[in-house]
């Protein structure tokens, strides 16, 4: 399933590794700036309150698969046929006959 409801659902490995690096980043910036701002007005609520809102931020950026998350399609190999018979290298019937 490549679409849902017309919209793209899928990332590919290299758009996965930026959407990852993203989120960690976002995450980490508020709460970094978080601590920082709940120190200077001594309220832990807004430490939790600005890490809440990284969250909700960095969620909206990675977890749609914007197109940005999908600039390296996989290439993928043509599908082959398989082989007719079952034969092993010195030609015999890999099959055992039921007697």
């Amino acid at each position: 399933m490549d679409t849902f409801m017309g919209f793209s659902v899928h990332m590919d490995f290299e758009g996965q590794k930026l959407a990852e690096r993203l989120f960690q980043i976002i995450v980490v910036a508020f709460g970094a700036v978080g601590w920082l701002w709940g120190y200077y007005v001594q309220d832990f609520h807004m430490t939790v309150l600005t890490l809440g809102a990284g969250f909700i931020l960095a969620c909206l950026v990675t977890l749609p698969p914007w197109p940005i998350y999908r600039r390296y399609p996989l290439k993928w190999a043509p599908a082959q046929d398989a082989p007719s018979s079952a034969s092993t290298s010195d030609g015999t019937s890999s099959k055992k006959k039921k007697k």
